[in-house]
């Protein structure tokens, strides 16, 4: 893609407007020119990306977010990819999880042996999460399906879960996958993320996995980071780009999209894309219609998340390796990753870059959030990490668009089309399997497939 300024847009000259430069929309983009399209794509910041963006903080390279990809080897983000970008990007495995809960430190156990042995608790709380992470694991997909309507926790009250060191720890993974906590997660959502759906194995699979486990980490980091990934995807796409550009309505007459309006303007067009946020919609979408203005005006009241990633630049290296470790106790639960010992690019020789996640509390400011991270623990746990701090870098941005709890997961959610002839919307917060990146992929390919078979009149 090319940047142009919005005077020299000729509307004829495209197939689809996308509207909204995130994710989804730029991996719209890209699958409708492996189609043979050309896009437009219309940005209200001054960048492309949204939070899937990265950027230089004192010679440190830093995503906006924490962003591990997981399922790197077969999962619909970096098949999409492979599918789509000429050069694929590269990644570096990750190499396992560590949960602590105050002075004691286990990995996540993967076979029924471990989960006997694992010593975050007694073993009464061992062969509670024996049970239970069985019939997680020879869990199919339509079976929890079933629990789309009910939280983790309720799944888990249901099966006599009780144990509360092993439920904060589920929790601290789950926060991660689906920005909320098990009281209000999908049980559905929450299910997915524990187990590897994508890959559904035979009995005998299933079986030799639950006696001896396995070391498989289908999780990496992008060599580049976000800022290069966003790059490589831009480039790849054919059309133009928009930027400081805000769409101000989706105009629709007689039960069609007919344009959008930017700056006072009409950008009349009769395939439009929306990668804007689903809760926004109403203010934007143009109709008089009872079915329209109530298919937006319901999924306007969905459930936000929003996390804080604290990244810190150290002058030598402390953590130096590729694994994750999640403080669960003490509060807040937080995820601390060394990017840098995946991608040595983003720092100068000899430093380290370490991220610190964590899902934010509406109540907090931004500074309060970077005390609480710096405290709670990591001044006891991992204090040479504060001893060698010479960059500090502090962000608040969305963990995932929208929370994966009850009535918000991908079996409820709207998308790819919408009650407008000619409109469509893409993003994690309308339809897609998965979460981060995967959802992403998955609601683009949902979109393009829709648009071009309306195309060919199918």
């Amino acid at each position: 893609m090319r940047e142009i300024p919005l005077a020299k847009v000729s509307p004829e000259e495209y197939d689809v407007i996308v509207a909204g430069a995130g994710a989804g929309g730029l991996l719209t983009g890209l699958a409708l020119t492996g189609s043979g399209k050309r896009v437009l794509v219309i940005e209200r910041s001054d960048r492309l990306g949204g939070v899937w963006h990265g950027y230089w903080v004192d010679g440190y390279r830093v995503d906006q977010g924490l962003h591990v990809i997981t399922r790197v080897t077969r999962g619909a983000f970096t098949q999409f990819l492979r599918e789509f970008l000429p050069e694929p990007p590269k990644y570096v495995l990750h190499e396992g999880w560590y949960f602590r809960v105050g002075d004691r430190v286990a990995t996540i156990p993967t076979s029924i042996g471990q989960t006997l042995r694992w010593p975050l608790t007694d073993l009464r709380g061992r062969l509670a999460l024996a049970r239970v992470g069985a019939k997680i694991k020879t869990m199919k997909l339509e079976e929890m399906k079933r629990y789309k309507d009910i939280t983790f926790a309720e799944f888990l009250d249901h099966h006599n879960m009780t144990n509360q060191t092993i439920r904060d720890v589920i929790e601290s993974a789950i926060y991660l996958a689906a920005g909320v906590g098990i009281d209000k997660a999908s049980a559905y959502e929450a299910l997915r993320t524990l187990k590897d759906t994508d890959r559904e194995q035979s009995k005998l699979a299933l079986l030799r996995r639950l006696l001896f486990g396995s070391l498989e980490y289908d999780e990496g980091y992008v060599i580049g980071g976000m800022i290069g990934l966003v790059e490589k995807v831009a480039e790849a796409i054919n059309g133009d780009y928009v930027l400081n550009a805000p769409v101000e309505a989706i105009v629709e007459r007689d039960g069609r999209v007919t344009g959008i309006e930017v700056a006072g303007d009409e950008i009349r067009h009769e395939r439009v894309v929306s990668n804007i946020p689903l809760w926004s919609m109403p203010s934007i979408v143009q109709s008089q219609r009872n079915d329209v203005v109530n298919f937006f005006e319901r999924w306007s009241h969905m459930h936000m998340t929003r996390g804080v990633t604290l990244w810190l630049g150290l002058d030598e290296v402390v953590v130096g390796d590729r694994k994750s470790r999640v403080i669960v106790h003490p509060r807040p639960s937080r995820w601390l990753v060394s990017i840098s010992s995946f991608d040595p690019s983003c720092v100068p020789d000899g430093k380290e870059l370490v991220a610190i996640a964590t899902i934010a509390h509406p109540d907090l400011s931004l500074d309060e959030h970077v005390e609480m991270i710096k405290g709670g623990g990591l001044e006891k746990y991992y204090p040479r990490i504060l001893e060698h701090v010479e960059m500090e870098h502090a962000q608040m941005s969305y963990a995932t668009r929208a929370a994966l709890i009850p009535g918000q997961t991908d079996l409820d959610r709207p998308g790819p089309r919408t009650p407008i002839r000619g409109l469509y919307i893409v993003g994690t917060d309308t339809a897609g399997a998965g979460v981060g990146l995967q959802q992403a992929a998955n609601s683009a390919r949902g979109v393009v497939r829709a648009v071009l078979d309306d195309m060919s009149g199918l």
